[in-house]
């Protein structure tokens, strides 16, 4: 054996050990994979993936802290969205179901009460990713990201009453119409 085909070996083997790693605690969290509409130590989960929603109706993180809808998208304490969902009908029928396409948003506008879990399902219906964005800074956390034919979800409890714009962050796609509102009452 060479010197670099020994190199390559232990790389290999520090890489499956890290994959096997983060498969067992995949498979080992509550949270992250539990099932639609599913009870978990922190609180029913939504979509698997998704932020938990405790007793009180606070949206959650793994730790069990309030999230925080002002951070950026993705880090620990923001509202997590869902791995993808093969079969958005099995969402709990709350669950605000928004279609998007180069036509825009379907619907274009929805209303929530101040303070109220929400869970919001975003589905690209054409061959277009697409990424549903809050304009208002304070709901920088809330974001999801779809491919093409994709559905995934996000919880997160709505702010205060006011009207909140939102739009596909992709380039060019808000100004073709990819736009709408969330009226919080």
């Amino acid at each position: 054996m060479t010197k670099q085909n020994i190199i390559i070996g232990a790389a290999a083997v520090v890489v499956l050990i890290i994959v096997g790693y983060l498969i067992i605690n995949n498979q080992s969290s509550v949270i992250t994979n539990a099932p639609q509409g599913t009870k978990t130590e922190k609180g029913t989960v939504a979509a698997p993936g998704t932020s938990p929603i405790s007793e009180t109706g606070q949206v959650v993180t793994q730790t069990g802290e309030q999230v925080k809808l002002n951070v950026t998208p993705g880090t620990p304490e923001a509202p997590q969205q869902s791995n993808p969902i093969t079969s958005p009908k099995d969402l709990p029928p709350q669950t605000i179901k928004i279609s998007v396409s180069a036509a825009g948003f379907s619907p274009s506008s929805f209303t929530v009460k101040s303070g109220a879990a929400v869970t919001l399902a975003v589905t690209a219906t054409d061959s277009q990713t697409h990424v549903f964005l809050f304009d208002d800074k304070s709901l920088s956390a809330v974001a999801i990201g779809v491919g093409p034919g994709e559905t995934r979800a996000i919880s997160f409890n709505a702010p205060k009453s006011g009207e909140y714009a939102f739009h596909c962050d992709v380039p060019g796609h808000s100004g073709r119409g990819e736009v709408g509102k969330m009226i919080v009452q």
